[in-house]
Parts: C-alpha cells; structure tokens; sequence
C-alpha cells in the first residue's frame, strides 16, 4: 500500500544556472523509479525560487534589478542585469523569464559581448528544459557549446553539454547521457574544479542508477559525496547522503544503512537551516521504519515531516505526508484519522491540480470506503482515482508524444548534420587530395625538370668536351700539317737547287715539274683535310657567314677559319705559304668585307661570336 514518497528522490536531482557564480548546477531528475511526481516539480519551483532570490519579498530584488536596468550601465552591465532579472522571475514566470533572456542574447549579438551572449543562451536553454521544450534546450544547447570552445570556457561549455546530457536522460537515452557526463568530468579534471567535478560524479551516479547499476551508481555517489566532504560543501553533502539512502531504501532495500545516510542528510540540512530538506529527511525516515515496522517511529518522523512542511509552508509536500499518515493509521486500523488525512490531501491535490497527489488520496479513501463497506463514496473516489489516472496516462502520452517528436525531428536534423558534416569531410579530403596530388605533380614535373636540364647539362658538357678534343685534335692536325708542309717545302727547296746545279735541261725540268707536284699536292691536300675537320667541330659556321656576307670569297673563307681558331698572322702564314704581308692585307681586306674596318672590334672575337 505504502508508495515511495516523492520527496525521496530529491536527491536525484541538480539545479541548473542559478548562480552566475556557479554555473553548473544541474537541474537532474531521478526518473530510474518510474515516475515523476508533481509534487517533486512544485518542490523543485518553490527550492530553486528561494535559491535564486531572498525569500523575504520577491519584488524587492525584480523591482532593484529593473532600476539598475533603466540607468546608464554599459552593455555587458545591461545584459547582466537582463539574466538576473530572468533568474528572480523564473520561479513564477518563464515566460518573463525567457522574455530577459532574449533581450539579453539580443543585445549580446548586438554589441558582440560574447560572454553574455553565451550565458543568454544557457539560460534560455535551461528555461526551455524546465518547459519541456527538448528541441528549443537543445538547439540553445548546440549553439552554446559551438560558441564556448576557447579554453577559458571550459565552465560555460560544460554546462552546455550538461543541458544535451538532461534531454538525452529525459528521452531514456542514459548511455549519451553518461557519455556526455564522462566528457564533462574529463574536463573538469584537466582543470582540477573539484567542486563540479564531485557534482558530475552525482549525475554519473544517477546515470547508472537510471540503468538498474546500483553498484557503480553508489561508487560515484560515494565519489561526490567524499568531495562535497573534502570542500565543505553542506548542500553537496545533504544531497548525496538523501542519494545514497534512496538506493539503500528503494532497490537495495537495506533500511539500516538508508536510516545511517538519512540521519547524516537530516544532521547537514539542520546545519543549513533548511526547513523543506529537513521535512523530506523527516518523512524519509519515516517511510524507512514503517518498512522496518517500527510503527511508533514512523509516527514520530511522519508527524515531524508534516510539522516541518506546514512550517516552510509547502502545501503538496503537507499532502504527500498527510497521505503517509492516512496509509499509516489505515494499517493501525484506525479509519477515521485514515480518511481524515487522505481526505485533506486530496483537497490540496485537486486544488493544485497534481494528478499524483490526488490519484494517491483517492486510492486510499477508496480502499477505506470498501472496508466501512461504503459504496457511494468507494464508488466516488474510484471514479476519481480513474480520472487522475487517465490525467496522468494523457499527459504521460503528451510527453511520449512530445519526446518521439523531438527525436524524430533531432534525429532528422543530426542526420542533415551529418550529411553536410560528411560532405565538408568529403570537400576536405578532395581538397587535401587534390593538394597532395598537386604537390606530387609539382615534385614531378620540378624532379623531371631537374633532370632534363641535368641531362641538357651532360649533353652540353659532352658536346663541349667533344668540341674540345675535335678542336684539340685539328690543333693537333694543323700542327702535323704544317710541320709536313715544312718538310715538303723544305724538299721542294733542295729540288730547286739541285734542279740549278743539273747540267741538262731535261734533268732540270723534270726536277721544276717534282717541285712543282709536290707543293701543289701538299697544299690541296692540306687544305681539303682541314676543312673537313673544320666542318665537324663548327657546324654551320660557314653557312651563318654566307648567309651574313655572301660576297665572300673561298680564301677568305678559309682565312675566317684560321682566324676562328684563334690562330695568328705568323701561324697563318706557315700554314698556308704566304707572306706574312700577304696575310696581314687579306685580314685588313676582310675587316673591310665583315664591316669592322673602322671600329676597335676584334676580328677574332666577332668571328667567334657567329
């Protein structure tokens, strides 16, 4: 008969973006029980309104905030300003609240303050997760974790993921959830923030308790409550004691060891002077003996929760109690006290329109009507308690509906993502691609040029070494040449004076004809031998000359070619049997004939340069 009482999943859950200050309170609910209460959502409202402004009056602070708006303030000042307004009026009003937050990301784009930019969008989308509005959270969501990527942003881009990681556990995807929260705790660690650090182990721990893994569920626990411990932190430690007990009482079913934690929670939030955690660690203690049927305690602890409630004035968690109390005396078999609280609850169920408050009351007035044998009212509270149910059923197939929405929509629009993620990866690697192969192409034709004019390089050194010994060599022979056409004028000499010393004419002709011959033939053949050796090693020099000066005769022909081979007036002369006057007339002559008579050029030079 006995429910769990709604308050004990308050530990299940972090609240997102209160404080500027500490910008990584997650707003987490613990859903691994199968249900979410009304009741935990009006505590989560009342709790985070009382966090986020005094709770003396709520339109001092809003009232201040838009003073401060309305004067001169710069505009990172302004939008500020703006959040704080959206925080003090969210409790009440989100849509005023995300009306702020707008404004805010407006002037932020504005003036390009891209740290306010940044905190607008985490705020609207944490607005949008409390109005259940997945895929408003997470598009704020993505926008926000491209914009906080710079190393100075590790907190902002932590919180945006831990907006992505509460949709994806909303949508019973806990293992993205983890995914992201491990990321999270990873960059935490690499700048050693401990205190959200330990907060990331806690939603870990809900993570895997959401999963049924009540032995890593509690090892992280136990990791963020040891850092709440090492910190100080008395509402980190109040929250992981209230976690730990509820797995020991719900799933583990270990009362001892839930009473142990519940104490300590109950001890750190009297320290803190929190009235509501006190009343939930009240009732949750009573849950915890009525289980142990230790009935007198449960009626102590239930009585304490109830006083505490009706003192911090919290109107559905006075009827959650008031139903423990009612199913309390139900067992003690004391009816009417029973139907007394039950009946109170479910007034202030239907008054504040919480389905579960009421479905809970009129369950037990119904049960109660069938003991006292009362049919009217049993059939009363059993039409009651089916119209709770079909709220509850309409507005559980609104949010699955909701949530088959936002995944199919996510899922188109992470499928278009990926489809243009791919395309850009695609683009890159063709560019990539075409730059390698480009670069390939390059090293090619620069390696192919390389060696072409490597291979020009030998072929011109061979051709030059060629020349070389080509010209080498018709040194060599114009030197034999000329040393034979010594010889031979040298015999031609001694047959002129033998042929003057002959006493018969005939004797002497015949001498004159062998001088003759012989001088004739030795310079023929000297000179068709030279000019045939001349043509191999300089290929068209005739031809260029020709072509420049046509009226050349074949002795200055052959005299250009001597001089090409920088040969002087003196060896001229012995080659060719002439004068050394004879020869210094034909080169003036020839000066003439080239167009250089007049000029200081070099007729060995120009020639050379043909």
């Amino acid at each position: 008969m006995v429910k769990p009482f709604p308050g004990s999943r308050d530990g299940f859950f972090r609240f997102y973006c209160i404080f500027l200050s500490c910008p990584l309170l997650w707003l987490y609910f613990w859903i691994g029980m199968g249900y979410i209460s009304t009741v935990l959502l009006f505590f989560l409202g009342i709790f985070c309104t009382s966090l986020a402004s005094p709770s003396v009056t709520e339109t001092d602070p809003v009232d201040s905030l838009k003073l401060a708006l309305s004067t001169g303030e710069s505009p990172a000042g302004k939008i500020n300003t703006l959040l704080s307004l959206s925080r003090a009026v969210e409790g009440h009003d989100l849509k005023e609240a995300m009306k702020y937050a707008q404004q805010a990301y407006n002037l932020a784009r504005q003036d390009r303050v891209k740290i306010g930019e940044l905190n607008a969008l985490l705020r609207m989308g944490a607005i949008s997760l409390t109005r259940n509005d997945y895929n408003a959270a997470m598009d704020y969501a993505e926008k926000a974790n491209e914009l906080s990527h710079d190393p100075g942003l590790v907190k902002e881009n932590a919180t945006a993921r831990g907006i992505m990681a509460i949709i994806y556990a909303e949508l019973g995807d806990y293992g993205r959830s983890m995914e992201i929260n491990y990321t999270i705790l990873r960059m935490f660690e690499q700048i050693n923030n401990k205190m959200e650090i330990g907060i990331t182990m806690g939603n870990i721990g809900a993570d895997y308790l959401s999963q049924k893994n009540y032995k890593m569920a509690i090892e992280y626990l136990y990791k963020a409550l040891n850092i709440a411990r090492e910190l100080g932190d008395k509402l980190g430690m109040a929250h992981q004691y209230n976690n730990i007990s509820g797995i020991y009482l719900d799933h583990l079913k270990n009362y001892p060891k839930a009473l142990q934690f519940l104490r300590e929670a109950l001890k750190v939030n009297s320290e803190l002077g929190n009235k509501q955690l006190q009343g939930i660690n009240y009732t949750n203690l009573g849950i915890t003996y009525f289980r142990l049927k230790e009935t007198d305690s449960a009626l102590y602890y239930y009585t304490k929760g109830l006083t505490t409630f009706t003192e911090s004035n919290s109107p559905l968690l006075i009827a959650d109690c008031e139903i423990y109390l009612g199913e309390y005396y139900y067992h003690q078999n004391d009816r009417e006290k029973s139907k007394e609280y039950a009946s109170a609850a479910l007034t202030k169920g239907q008054e504040y329109n919480s389905f579960e408050t009421t479905l809970a009351a009129a369950k037990l007035l119904h049960e109660i009507s069938l003991a006292e044998k009362d049919s009217a009212n049993a059939y009363k509270f059993s039409m009651i308690q089916h119209h709770a149910q079909d709220s509850l059923l309409i507005r559980q197939n609104q949010k699955e509906i909701y949530k088959l929405d936002f995944q199919y929509n996510y899922e188109r629009i992470d499928k278009a993502r990926q489809i243009k993620q791919n395309r850009k990866n695609y683009m890159f690697g063709l560019i990539v691609f075409t730059l390698v192969a480009g670069i390939v192409i390059v090293l090619l034709i620069n390696s192919r040029q390389r060696i072409k004019v490597k291979m020009t390089l030998l072929e011109k050194e061979k051709v030059e070494s060629e020349l070389y010994f080509k010209n080498k060599e018709l040194t060599i022979n114009l030197i034999a040449l000329m040393k034979k056409n010594e010889m031979l004028a040298d015999i031609s000499n001694k047959l002129v004076m033998i042929e003057q010393e002959a006493k018969k004419e005939e004797t002497r002709e015949a001498l004159s004809r062998i001088s003759h011959e012989i001088q004739k033939n030795a310079d023929d053949k000297m000179l068709k031998e030279f000019s045939i050796r001349f043509q191999e090693v300089h290929q068209g020099f005739y031809e260029n000359l020709l072509k420049k000066f046509p009226d050349l005769t074949q002795s200055e022909l052959k005299l250009c070619a001597f001089l090409r081979l920088n040969m002087t007036t003196k060896e001229i002369s012995e080659l060719t049997g002439q004068r050394l006057l004879t020869v210094e007339h034909a080169r003036y002559r020839l000066r003439k004939k080239l167009g250089i008579s007049n000029s200081e050029a070099n007729l060995v030079t120009f020639l050379s340069q043909l």
